[in-house]
Protein backbone atom coordinates (compact mmCIF):
# COMPACT_ATOMS: atom_id res chain seq x y z
CA UNK A 1 0.00 0.00 0.00
CA UNK A 2 1.30 3.64 -1.08
CA UNK A 3 2.24 5.85 1.07
CA UNK A 4 2.47 9.93 -0.38
CA UNK A 5 2.31 13.81 1.16
CA UNK A 6 -0.84 12.81 3.04
CA UNK A 7 0.42 10.08 4.85
CA UNK A 8 3.37 12.30 6.55
CA UNK A 9 0.93 15.15 7.19
CA UNK A 10 -1.11 13.13 9.27
CA UNK A 11 2.00 11.50 10.99
CA UNK A 12 3.14 15.21 11.62
CA UNK A 13 0.25 16.49 12.83
CA UNK A 14 1.14 14.34 15.86
CA UNK A 15 1.63 16.87 18.95
CA UNK A 16 2.99 15.65 22.58
CA UNK A 17 1.82 18.31 24.43
CA UNK A 18 5.45 18.33 26.72
CA UNK A 19 8.24 21.21 26.58
CA UNK A 20 11.35 20.33 24.33
CA UNK A 21 14.72 19.99 25.95
CA UNK A 22 18.30 19.22 25.28
CA UNK A 23 21.05 18.18 27.28
CA UNK A 24 23.87 21.03 26.47
CA UNK A 25 26.56 17.81 26.00
CA UNK A 26 24.95 16.48 22.92
CA UNK A 27 28.11 16.53 20.50
CA UNK A 28 30.38 15.21 23.44
CA UNK A 29 28.13 12.30 23.93
CA UNK A 30 28.05 11.46 19.65
CA UNK A 31 31.98 11.58 19.89
CA UNK A 32 30.88 9.04 23.23
CA UNK A 33 28.91 6.95 21.15
CA UNK A 34 30.94 6.37 17.66
CA UNK A 35 34.02 5.85 20.20
CA UNK A 36 32.70 3.59 21.94
CA UNK A 37 30.80 1.33 19.01
CA UNK A 38 34.49 1.43 17.33
CA UNK A 39 36.09 0.05 20.12
CA UNK A 40 33.78 -2.71 20.86
CA UNK A 41 33.54 -3.65 16.94
CA UNK A 42 29.97 -2.48 16.26
CA UNK A 43 30.75 0.12 13.51
CA UNK A 44 33.34 -1.36 11.71
CA UNK A 45 33.41 1.09 8.55
CA UNK A 46 32.78 4.50 7.55
CA UNK A 47 29.73 3.56 6.15
CA UNK A 48 28.42 2.27 9.50
CA UNK A 49 29.17 5.46 11.47
CA UNK A 50 27.63 7.56 9.16
CA UNK A 51 24.58 5.53 9.53
CA UNK A 52 24.78 6.02 13.22
CA UNK A 53 25.41 9.66 12.79
CA UNK A 54 22.63 9.91 10.94
CA UNK A 55 20.42 7.93 13.26
CA UNK A 56 21.13 11.25 15.47
CA UNK A 57 20.43 8.99 18.23
CA UNK A 58 23.00 11.36 20.48
CA UNK A 59 20.42 13.71 20.26
CA UNK A 60 17.45 11.61 20.78
CA UNK A 61 18.97 10.64 24.05
CA UNK A 62 19.80 14.11 24.59
CA UNK A 63 16.41 15.38 23.97
CA UNK A 64 15.29 12.54 26.67
CA UNK A 65 17.36 13.60 29.54
CA UNK A 66 18.26 17.30 29.09
CA UNK A 67 18.76 17.05 33.41
CA UNK A 68 21.41 14.82 34.16
CA UNK A 69 25.00 14.26 34.72
CA UNK A 70 27.13 13.82 31.94
CA UNK A 71 27.88 10.40 33.35
CA UNK A 72 24.48 9.10 33.50
CA UNK A 73 23.96 10.91 29.55
CA UNK A 74 26.40 8.45 28.88
CA UNK A 75 25.26 5.65 30.52
CA UNK A 76 21.83 5.65 29.12
CA UNK A 77 22.83 6.71 25.67
CA UNK A 78 24.89 4.11 25.47
CA UNK A 79 22.34 1.31 26.61
CA UNK A 80 19.82 2.86 24.12
CA UNK A 81 22.33 2.87 20.74
CA UNK A 82 22.71 -1.23 22.07
CA UNK A 83 19.27 -1.86 21.59
CA UNK A 84 18.94 0.12 18.43
CA UNK A 85 21.56 -2.10 17.17
CA UNK A 86 20.28 -5.13 18.67
CA UNK A 87 17.14 -4.38 16.41
CA UNK A 88 18.56 -4.09 13.86
CA UNK A 89 20.57 -7.25 14.10
CA UNK A 90 16.88 -9.29 15.02
CA UNK A 91 15.98 -7.91 11.87
CA UNK A 92 18.71 -9.45 10.30
CA UNK A 93 18.76 -12.72 11.64
CA UNK A 94 16.59 -15.86 9.87
CA UNK A 95 17.28 -18.59 12.92
CA UNK A 96 15.34 -18.34 16.02
CA UNK A 97 18.11 -20.25 17.83
CA UNK A 98 21.06 -18.38 16.48
CA UNK A 99 19.47 -15.70 18.01
CA UNK A 100 18.77 -17.08 21.21
CA UNK A 101 22.13 -18.67 21.33
CA UNK A 102 22.92 -15.08 21.42
CA UNK A 103 20.59 -13.78 23.66
CA UNK A 104 22.22 -16.60 26.60
CA UNK A 105 25.23 -15.15 26.29
CA UNK A 106 23.84 -11.41 26.55
CA UNK A 107 21.85 -12.51 29.93
CA UNK A 108 25.04 -14.09 31.39
CA UNK A 109 27.51 -11.27 31.10
CA UNK A 110 24.89 -8.87 32.13
CA UNK A 111 24.37 -11.42 34.98
CA UNK A 112 27.90 -10.93 35.56
CA UNK A 113 29.71 -13.91 33.51
CA UNK A 114 32.88 -13.73 32.00
CA UNK A 115 33.35 -13.28 28.30
CA UNK A 116 34.51 -15.78 25.89
CA UNK A 117 36.80 -15.22 23.15
CA UNK A 118 34.49 -16.47 20.43
CA UNK A 119 31.44 -13.81 21.62
CA UNK A 120 29.56 -11.38 19.56
CA UNK A 121 30.64 -8.21 19.49
CA UNK A 122 27.21 -7.34 21.13
CA UNK A 123 27.77 -9.38 24.26
CA UNK A 124 30.85 -7.77 24.63
CA UNK A 125 29.08 -4.28 24.54
CA UNK A 126 26.67 -5.43 26.95
CA UNK A 127 29.24 -6.83 29.39
CA UNK A 128 31.27 -3.39 29.22
CA UNK A 129 27.67 -1.63 29.60
CA UNK A 130 26.82 -3.95 32.48
CA UNK A 131 29.76 -3.40 34.68
CA UNK A 132 29.32 0.13 33.92
CA UNK A 133 25.66 0.15 35.10
CA UNK A 134 26.77 -1.76 38.48
CA UNK A 135 29.57 1.23 39.44
CA UNK A 136 25.86 3.15 39.55
CA UNK A 137 23.00 0.82 40.13
CA UNK A 138 21.83 -0.58 43.37
CA UNK A 139 20.33 -3.68 43.55
CA UNK A 140 16.26 -2.85 42.94
CA UNK A 141 17.94 -1.27 39.63
CA UNK A 142 19.61 -4.07 38.10
CA UNK A 143 16.86 -6.37 39.46
CA UNK A 144 14.26 -3.96 37.13
CA UNK A 145 16.51 -3.74 34.49
CA UNK A 146 17.53 -7.12 34.10
CA UNK A 147 13.84 -8.30 34.05
CA UNK A 148 13.32 -5.94 31.31
CA UNK A 149 15.78 -7.10 29.44
CA UNK A 150 14.82 -10.66 28.99
CA UNK A 151 11.34 -9.59 28.58
CA UNK A 152 12.91 -7.85 25.66
CA UNK A 153 14.90 -10.31 24.23
CA UNK A 154 12.11 -12.86 24.03
CA UNK A 155 9.63 -10.75 22.14
CA UNK A 156 12.89 -10.41 19.87
CA UNK A 157 12.43 -14.26 19.58
CA UNK A 158 8.43 -14.10 19.20
CA UNK A 159 9.18 -11.19 16.45
CA UNK A 160 11.50 -13.40 14.53
CA UNK A 161 9.72 -16.23 14.94
CA UNK A 162 6.35 -15.39 13.58
CA UNK A 163 8.73 -13.79 10.07
CA UNK A 164 10.29 -17.16 9.81
CA UNK A 165 6.90 -18.50 9.75
CA UNK A 166 5.42 -16.32 7.77
CA UNK A 167 2.68 -15.77 10.11
CA UNK A 168 0.93 -12.41 10.84
CA UNK A 169 0.18 -11.60 14.53
CA UNK A 170 -3.00 -10.18 15.58
CA UNK A 171 -3.32 -7.01 17.01
CA UNK A 172 -3.80 -7.72 20.27
CA UNK A 173 -1.17 -9.91 20.28
CA UNK A 174 1.34 -7.53 19.00
CA UNK A 175 0.15 -5.01 21.05
CA UNK A 176 1.36 -7.59 24.18
CA UNK A 177 4.39 -7.98 22.43
CA UNK A 178 5.16 -5.03 21.02
CA UNK A 179 5.47 -3.15 24.40
CA UNK A 180 8.66 -5.78 25.00
CA UNK A 181 10.13 -5.79 21.74
CA UNK A 182 10.57 -1.67 21.63
CA UNK A 183 12.91 -2.23 24.12
CA UNK A 184 11.33 0.93 25.85
CA UNK A 185 10.93 -0.74 29.27
CA UNK A 186 14.96 -1.54 29.62
CA UNK A 187 15.67 2.12 29.68
CA UNK A 188 12.51 3.27 31.77
CA UNK A 189 13.99 0.69 34.54
CA UNK A 190 17.05 3.28 34.62
CA UNK A 191 15.36 6.33 33.98
CA UNK A 192 15.29 7.31 38.16
CA UNK A 193 19.21 6.44 39.10
CA UNK A 194 19.20 8.71 35.91
CA UNK A 195 18.19 11.42 37.43
CA UNK A 196 19.81 10.62 40.84
CA UNK A 197 17.10 8.60 43.03
CA UNK A 198 15.24 5.38 43.05
CA UNK A 199 11.15 4.98 42.73
CA UNK A 200 10.56 2.68 46.16
CA UNK A 201 8.89 -0.52 45.00
CA UNK A 202 5.72 -0.21 46.37
CA UNK A 203 5.19 2.93 43.91
CA UNK A 204 7.22 1.59 41.12
CA UNK A 205 4.95 -1.53 40.74
CA UNK A 206 1.44 0.26 41.67
CA UNK A 207 -1.05 -0.70 39.19
CA UNK A 208 -1.27 2.92 38.50
CA UNK A 209 2.51 3.16 37.47
CA UNK A 210 2.82 0.29 35.72
CA UNK A 211 -0.45 1.16 33.73
CA UNK A 212 1.29 4.85 33.42
CA UNK A 213 4.13 2.92 31.71
CA UNK A 214 2.56 0.73 29.72
CA UNK A 215 0.42 3.76 28.07
CA UNK A 216 3.21 5.88 27.51
CA UNK A 217 5.44 2.52 26.19
CA UNK A 218 2.15 1.85 23.76
CA UNK A 219 2.18 5.44 22.82
CA UNK A 220 5.75 5.79 21.93
CA UNK A 221 5.81 2.37 19.80
CA UNK A 222 2.93 3.40 17.85
CA UNK A 223 4.66 6.67 17.50
CA UNK A 224 7.67 4.86 15.55
CA UNK A 225 5.33 2.25 14.19
CA UNK A 226 3.95 5.45 11.89
CA UNK A 227 6.99 6.70 11.26
CA UNK A 228 8.68 3.93 10.00
CA UNK A 229 5.89 1.88 7.90
CA UNK A 230 6.57 3.56 4.62
CA UNK A 231 10.16 2.00 5.12
CA UNK A 232 9.59 -0.90 6.30
CA UNK A 233 6.36 -1.98 3.66
CA UNK A 234 9.34 -1.74 1.08
CA UNK A 235 11.72 -4.09 3.01
CA UNK A 236 9.00 -6.55 4.24
CA UNK A 237 5.91 -8.01 2.43
CA UNK A 238 4.08 -8.36 5.92
CA UNK A 239 6.10 -5.87 8.52
CA UNK A 240 5.54 -6.17 12.17
CA UNK A 241 3.77 -2.55 12.32
CA UNK A 242 0.17 -1.60 14.00
CA UNK A 243 -0.40 0.01 10.69
CA UNK A 244 -0.11 -2.81 8.33
CA UNK A 245 -1.55 -5.38 10.60
CA UNK A 246 -5.08 -3.60 11.74
CA UNK A 247 -5.15 -3.05 7.75
CA UNK A 248 -4.88 -6.54 7.20
CA UNK A 249 -7.24 -7.63 10.46
CA UNK A 250 -9.91 -5.66 9.61
CA UNK A 251 -9.48 -5.14 5.39
CA UNK A 252 -8.86 -1.37 5.94
CA UNK A 253 -7.88 0.41 3.10
CA UNK A 254 -4.05 2.48 4.66
CA UNK A 255 -5.82 5.65 5.03
CA UNK A 256 -8.38 3.55 7.48
CA UNK A 257 -5.52 2.21 9.09
CA UNK A 258 -3.86 4.82 9.27
CA UNK A 259 -6.45 6.77 11.09
CA UNK A 260 -7.12 3.51 13.69
CA UNK A 261 -3.38 3.64 14.06
CA UNK A 262 -3.55 7.18 15.03
CA UNK A 263 -6.45 7.14 17.35
CA UNK A 264 -4.73 4.25 19.48
CA UNK A 265 -1.98 6.36 19.95
CA UNK A 266 -3.85 8.97 21.02
CA UNK A 267 -5.91 7.28 23.60
CA UNK A 268 -2.55 5.70 24.74
CA UNK A 269 -1.39 9.14 24.97
CA UNK A 270 -4.96 10.64 26.99
CA UNK A 271 -4.44 7.32 29.16
CA UNK A 272 -1.07 8.40 30.10
CA UNK A 273 -2.26 11.83 30.92
CA UNK A 274 -5.12 10.63 33.24
CA UNK A 275 -3.23 8.26 35.14
CA UNK A 276 -0.57 10.62 35.78
CA UNK A 277 -3.17 13.27 37.19
CA UNK A 278 -3.94 9.95 39.70
CA UNK A 279 -0.38 9.12 40.35
CA UNK A 280 0.29 12.33 41.59
CA UNK A 281 -1.50 11.48 44.58
CA UNK A 282 0.45 8.29 45.65
CA UNK A 283 3.10 10.40 47.47
CA UNK A 284 2.96 13.48 48.74
CA UNK A 285 6.53 13.83 50.54
CA UNK A 286 9.66 13.57 48.39
CA UNK A 287 7.48 13.28 44.86
CA UNK A 288 9.30 11.08 43.57
CA UNK A 289 6.41 9.76 41.45
CA UNK A 290 5.92 13.10 39.62
CA UNK A 291 9.73 13.39 39.38
CA UNK A 292 9.54 10.04 37.59
CA UNK A 293 6.41 10.97 35.20
CA UNK A 294 8.57 13.76 34.17
CA UNK A 295 11.35 11.60 32.74
CA UNK A 296 8.96 9.73 30.84
CA UNK A 297 7.42 12.54 29.63
CA UNK A 298 10.80 13.58 28.27
CA UNK A 299 11.27 10.45 26.23
CA UNK A 300 7.78 10.89 24.53
CA UNK A 301 8.61 14.34 23.40
CA UNK A 302 12.22 13.37 22.70
CA UNK A 303 10.84 10.94 20.09
CA UNK A 304 8.34 13.27 18.46
CA UNK A 305 11.21 15.67 17.98
CA UNK A 306 13.85 13.26 16.96
CA UNK A 307 11.24 11.20 14.58
CA UNK A 308 11.12 14.36 12.39
CA UNK A 309 14.93 15.03 11.68
CA UNK A 310 16.17 11.47 12.32
CA UNK A 311 17.43 9.76 8.86
CA UNK A 312 16.57 5.79 10.36
CA UNK A 313 13.04 5.81 9.03
CA UNK A 314 13.65 7.47 5.93
CA UNK A 315 16.22 5.66 4.49
CA UNK A 316 15.56 3.87 1.42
Amino acid sequence: MRTGLWYWQAVEAINYPFPQCMHRDTSWLETEIIHWGRTHYLIQSQLQEQRLRSALLAEFVARANADISRSMLRLIGLWTVWFFLLDDLTDSVDSVEMLADLHVRILAVVGGSGIGAGDHPMTHAAADLSALLRQHAGSVTLVRFQRALTQTLEAHLWEVSTRIADRQPDSDTYTNMRLWSGAFLPIVALTDMAHGFVLPSHLFEHAIVQELIHAATQAVLWYNDLWSYPKEIQTHKAPHNIVHILAREHRLSLPEALSLAIAQHDQAVQRFLHLKTQARHLDDNEHTVVHFIESIESWLRATQDWSRRTDRYRQQ
